[in-house]
């Protein structure tokens, strides 16, 4: 009997919608005027490593308990969300800084 390993299985592609990607740049001009181009730079890229984890674990993240068929990603030890579903690849639909007030399943929709 053979067993297959995490490392055969195929990673999922993963594409960011368009509110995500805007929720990045929003993320990324905020830490420019904050902290300059190398702490933006830091911040963005740490998020999109966290998110590219999920290709190979797409379910380490637990269901977002507020909208049905999502998961919610926390990153950068909870200073930020991503929220994202997963099907034949996975879609990013929100990235958030975490102390902002929770998503609603309707924000996601308006969203998304």
């Amino acid at each position: 009997m053979t067993r297959c390993s995490a490392a055969w299985r195929r990673a999922l592609r993963i594409d960011y919608l368009s509110g995500a990607a805007a929720d990045l740049e929003d993320i990324k001009r905020h830490y420019l005027e904050a902290g300059g181009k190398a702490l933006a730079l830091r911040v963005v890229r740490r998020i999109r490593a966290a998110v590219a984890s999920l290709a190979d674990n797409p379910h380490i993240a637990p269901p977002y308990e507020l909208a049905t068929g999502l998961h919610r990603l926390v990153v950068a030890k909870g200073a930020f969300l991503a929220f994202y579903r997963v099907a034949d690849h996975i879609e990013v639909v929100h990235v958030r800084r975490a102390e902002r007030m929770p998503v609603t399943a309707e924000n996601l929709e308006q969203i998304g």
